[in-house]
C-alpha cells in the first residue's frame, strides 16, 4: 500500500485534491468537445447536444462553480450559432401522419429535437433567475435545478446568456419567456445588472425592422408595470425612451384621404387599388412588412409606451421617474395623437405651476409641451397660447442666472443674505465664491453670538432636480445646489430647444419685447454657466437672434431708457422693460478663460458696433461668415446646427484652441537662420586695437551671436 494511503485505504488529501482536479479536467474537456462538434454540424451531432443538456442535470457538473459557469457560457454560445432566424411551429398529430419527404423528416427531427434541449436550457435559466412561479407544477427537470445553491455569479452570468440569446435570435420560440425573465433586473436598483438589459433593449430595437419584437417587449413592460403599481425605478421609463420610432398612424390624414378619394374619379381610384396591392405583393415577396404594416405597429408600439407614461404622470410617485417620463415624452411629442394633447398639456401646465417642482422637470415640462404645440397637426387642432410657457420659461431663465429668487413674490427679490446665496447657488463665478465667503463668516458670528442657545444657521441651495437623479432634494449645504458639467449640458440643450422652439419656429409671431428679454436673459445665464461650450452655445444662440431679430440693436446701447428703467426682477417679458436693458455681460465674457467664448462675445459686441452705424443688413453681412477658431467652420454652418451638436462642436473647437495656444511659438527659417548666424570682428578692428596695445577680452574678440530679428523687422 502506498504511504499516502492510510490504514483503512482511503485516498489521503493531496490524492483527493488531484483527483478532484483531473475530474474537472475531464468534465471541462468533454464539454469543450461536445460543443466544438455540435457548431460544426448541428444536424448530424445532435447527440452531443444532448450530452451538453444532460450534463445540466448532473450533479456531478453542477456542484463545481467553475464548470457549470462553463457549462452555462458554452451552451449559450451554442445556441447562438444554431438557432434558425424563425420560429418553429411544433406539428400537430394530423401533419405528423401525413408522408413526408426524406428531407424534410430530417430537418422535422432537428427542430424537435433542437427545440427540446434548448427548453431545457431556457428552464435553467428560468430557476437561476428565480423566475419560477409557485404555483406552477414543478418537473422532475425543475426540482433538480433548484436542488443547486445558485450564487450572485450564476444569475450574473445566467443574465447575460439571456440577454445575449433574446438580443441574437428575437424570433426564435421562448423569447416571451427571456423578456419576463429580464424585465425585473432592468428594474434592479445596481447599476451593473440592470444596464446589461437596458443595453440589450437598445440594440434589439435598434436591430428590429418588423416591429414585432419590439412590440412584445412593449407590451411585457407594461405588463410588469401594472403589476408594481407604476412605480418602477427611471432605468425602465429610459428604456421606453429608445423605441425608434418616427411615423404612426395619422387619423387626420386618413379622414383627408377618404375625401380625396370621393373627389377622384373612378379609374383614378382603381389605379390606387393596384399600387397599394402591388405593394404588398412586392413587401410579400422580399419578406417584409409594408409600409402599411409597419406604422400600424409603430402605432400600438406607441400606444403601448403613453399609456404608461400617462400612468406615471398622473401617479407623480418619485422626481427622478417623473424626469425620465418627460424625456421619454419629449421623444415621441410630435407622434402624439391630437386627442391625447389636450389632456397631456394640462397635466404638464399643472407640474410647471407647481412650486416643489424642480427646474429640471419644469424645463422638461415646457420642452414636452413645445414640441406638441410646433406639431402642425396638435396646433391646427387646439389653437394653444402658449404664452403661459413663454413666461414660466422666462421665470427659469431668472432662477437660473440669479436674478430672481425662487422665493419672490409680486413685491420683487428678497434682500437677503440667505435670498442672494440661493440666487447664486448653482454658479462657480468669483461673485459667487464671493458670496460663499460672506455667508461663512456670517455663520461663524451667529455661532458664536448663539452658542448658548446652540442655534445652527443652514444655507438653502436653488435646487434645480438633478437630470441624472442622483441629487432629488434640496440641500442645506451650498454647495450641493451647484451644477456639474454633465448637468449643464443637458441644461444647455433642453434650455436652447426650448427658445430655438419658442423664439426661432415662432419668429413671426413673437413681439419684440419678449425677444429682447429673452436676449437679456440668456446673456445672464450664459454668464454663470461653469462649461465653456454650454456658454459658446447660447452665445451662438444670441447672435442668431441678433441676425434676425435686427431691433435687438437698442440691448447695445447702454444711455437709452424707453419707457423706463429695466426691471429684472419681474417675470414677465412683456412688463420688464427689457428695451432698457444693456449686454453688459458681453464686456464681462470678452476676458473668459476659453479663448472661443472670448471670440463670440466679441462677435456679439461687433454686430452691436456696425448694426448701429451702418444697419443690421452690414452688420449680419460680416458676422454671417465669422470663422470661429480658424477651423473652417463658420458662423452659418452653427446657426443651423441643433443645440447639442453647437455645444459638442464648439467643445471640441475650444479644446484644439487651447492647445494651439500651449505650443511654443514656431520660427521661421529666416528667423532661425538669424538667430544662429555669428559675428568675429574684422580683421581691421583688430589691427587697431592690437597696434594700441589693448588687450581685448575674449568675449570681445571672440564670436558673437546676434540677436534674433522678429518677422515684421
Amino acid at each position: 500500500m502506498s504511504s499516502l494511503n492510510d490504514e483503512n485505504g482511503r485516498l489521503s488529501g493531496a490524492q483527493q485534491m488531484l483527483a478532484q482536479k483531473k475530474q474537472k479536467t475531464e468534465m471541462k474537456l468533454a464539454i469543450v468537445t461536445n460543443s466544438e462538434s455540435v457548431m460544426q454540424s448541428p444536424e448530424v451531432n445532435m447527440p452531443s447536444l444532448r450530452e451538453l443538456t444532460k450534463c445540466l442535470e448532473s450533479s456531478k457538473y453542477t456542484s463545481s462553480r467553475t464548470v457549470r459557469s462553463l457549462l452555462i457560457a458554452s451552451l449559450c454560445v451554442v445556441y447562438k450559432d444554431i438557432l434558425p432566424a424563425y420560429r418553429v411551429r411544433l406539428l400537430s398529430e394530423q401533419e405528423k401522419s401525413q408522408p413526408m419527404k426524406k428531407e424534410t423528416k430530417k430537418v422535422r427531427f432537428f427542430e424537435e429535437n433542437l427545440l427540446t434541449n434548448y427548453k431545457k436550457f431556457v428552464d435553467l435559466l428560468h430557476v437561476i433567475l428565480g423566475g419560477s412561479a409557485k404555483n406552477q407544477k414543478k418537473s422532475q427537470r425543475t426540482k433538480q435545478y433548484e436542488k443547486v445553491h445558485w450564487n450572485k455569479v450564476d444569475r450574473t452570468a445566467a443574465l447575460k446568456c439571456a440577454c445575449q440569446l433574446l438580443e441574437s435570435h428575437p424570433q426564435f420560440n421562448f423569447s416571451e419567456e427571456l423578456v419576463k425573465l429580464i424585465l425585473p433586473y432592468l428594474n434592479s436598483p445596481r447599476d451593473q445588472i440592470s444596464n446589461i438589459v437596458f443595453e440589450s433593449l437598445r440594440a434589439i430595437f435598434t436591430n428590429d425592422r418588423e416591429g414585432e419584437t419590439t412590440l412584445a417587449i412593449c407590451r411585457a413592460i407594461h405588463t410588469f408595470a401594472r403589476k408594481k403599481s407604476y412605480r418602477f425605478r427611471p432605468t425602465v421609463a429610459k428604456a421606453l425612451s429608445l423605441v425608434p420610432i418616427t411615423e404612426v398612424v395619422d387619423e387626420a390624414a386618413k379622414i383627408a384621404e377618404k375625401i380625396d378619394r370621393s373627389q377622384k374619379s373612378r379609374s383614378q381610384r382603381k389605379k390606387d387599388k393596384l399600387e397599394r396591392k402591388h405593394e404588398k405583393e412586392m413587401a410579400e415577396t422580399k419578406a417584409a412588412k409594408s409600409h402599411e404594416e409597419r406604422v400600424k405597429l409603430n402605432t400600438l408600439i406607441l400606444n403601448e409606451i403613453l399609456f404608461v407614461y400617462f400612468k406615471v404622470l398622473k401617479s407623480a410617485c418619485s422626481s427622478e421617474l417623473f424626469s425620465k417620463v418627460l424625456e421619454g415624452l419629449s421623444v415621441y411629442s410630435n407622434l402624439i395623437n391630437v386627442v391625447y394633447v389636450d389632456s397631456l398639456l394640462a397635466i404638464l401646465n399643472r407640474y410647471v405651476e407647481h412650486k416643489d417642482t424642480k427646474l429640471w422637470d419644469q424645463l422638461n415640462c415646457i420642452h414636452t409641451a413645445l414640441n406638441i404645440l410646433n406639431n402642425p397637426a396638435s396646433t391646427i387642432a387646439l389653437r394653444t397660447d402658449p404664452t403661459r410657457f413663454y413666461n414660466r420659461l422666462y421665470a427659469l431663465l431668472g432662477r437660473m442666472s440669479g436674478a430672481v429668487c425662487p422665493s419672490d413674490g409680486p413685491s420683487g427679490p428678497s434682500s437677503t443674505l440667505r435670498a442672494v446665496a440661493a440666487n447664486y447657488g448653482r454658479s462657480n463665478t468669483p461673485a459667487a465664491r464671493a458670496v460663499e465667503q460672506m455667508i461663512h463668516r456670517e455663520q461663524i458670528a451667529r455661532l458664536e453670538n448663539n452658542k448658548n442657545a446652540g442655534a445652527e444657521s443652514t444655507i438653502g441651495g436653488l435646487d434645480i432636480g438633478r437630470p441624472d437623479g442622483e441629487l432629488g432634494t434640496t440641500s442645506s449645504s451650498h454647495h450641493h445646489g451647484r451644477v456639474s458639467v454633465t448637468e449643464a449640458e443637458r441644461l444647455t440643450d433642453v434650455l436652447l430647444s426650448c427658445l430655438h422652439s419658442l423664439l426661432i419656429n415662432r419668429r413671426r409671431e413673437v413681439t419684440i419685447k419678449r425677444v429682447l428679454a429673452f436676449a437679456k436673459r440668456l446673456t445672464s445665464v450664459a454668464l454663470t454657466m461653469p462649461d465653456s461650450a454650454c456658454t459658446g452655445a447660447m452665445l451662438v444662440f444670441l447672435i442668431h437672434l441678433l441676425h434676425l431679430f435686427p431691433r435687438c440693436e437698442v440691448l447695445f446701447d447702454s444711455e437709452t431708457e424707453v419707457g423706463g428703467t429695466y426691471r429684472p426682477d419681474v417675470d414677465d417679458p412683456e412688463l420688464c422693460l427689457p428695451a432698457s436693458a444693456c449686454l453688459w455681460e458681453l464686456e464681462l465674457l470678452q476676458s473668459h478663460p476659453s479663448p472661443t467664448v472670448r471670440a463670440l462675445a466679441k462677435l456679439a459686441l461687433q454686430w452691436g458696433r456696425i448694426s448701429q452705424t451702418h444697419g443690421a443688413n452690414v452688420a449680419v453681412a460680416k458676422t454671417i461668415n465669422y470663422e470661429v477658431g480658424h477651423t473652417g467652420l463658420t458662423m452659418k454652418e452653427l446657426l443651423f446646427l441643433p443645440p447639442d451638436q453647437v455645444r459638442s462642436t464648439l467643445s471640441q473647437v475650444d479644446s484644439k484652441w487651447v492647445e494651439n495656444e500651449r505650443m511654443p511659438e514656431k520660427i521661421s527659417q529666416t528667423k532661425r537662420q538669424r538667430a544662429t548666424s555669428r559675428y568675429t570682428p574684422s580683421a581691421w578692428l583688430s589691427n587697431i586695437v592690437a597696434s594700441v596695445g589693448f588687450c581685448m577680452a575674449d568675449e570681445f574678440t571672440g564670436p558673437v551671436i546676434k540677436r534674433a530679428r522678429t518677422e515684421n523687422a
